[in-house]
């Protein structure tokens, strides 16, 4: 299937006040549609209606740009998912989306409470001649 190949029945709903334009790189919604294929297994939630928005995207064959109207929380949450993906080896998509909307995602401080726990285990230097006091 081409890059840019949207459903026949695909069509742009008309925005409210509150959206803004988005037009993503076919690398960049493959990306998108990874990460909210896998929303279900993510520890933050995916803003509210942005499978929807990713759902009925529509490709501009002109620009071979994907289409979409997403709010402000929605665009965070890409900024998130374009982080996630980062993490797997790929940053351009995370890269192209803050310099062309201004949206990143920072990960704050881990709280402790959050954090994994480590445990240390003493060393036994009994018999090994190491030196270990």
């Amino acid at each position: 299937m081409p890059a840019c190949a949207p459903r026949p029945e695909t069509t742009l709903e008309e925005p409210g006040p509150e959206h803004r334009l988005v037009k993503l790189r076919p690398s960049q919604m493959a990306a998108l549609r990874l990460f909210v294929g896998h929303a279900d297994q993510l520890r933050v939630p995916l803003a509210e209606g942005l499978v929807e928005r990713v759902r009925t995207a529509r490709c501009d064959h002109g620009t071979r740009r994907w289409l979409l109207y997403l709010t402000v929380k929605q665009m965070e949450s890409v900024a998130y998912g374009f982080w996630l993906h980062q993490m797997t080896g790929s940053a351009m998509e995370a890269n192209h989306f803050t310099r062309d909307y201004g949206v990143t995602h920072r990960p704050g401080p881990v709280s402790l409470a959050l954090a994994p726990s480590v445990r240390r285990q003493p060393i036994d230097c009994a018999g090994t001649g190491s030196g270990c006091r």
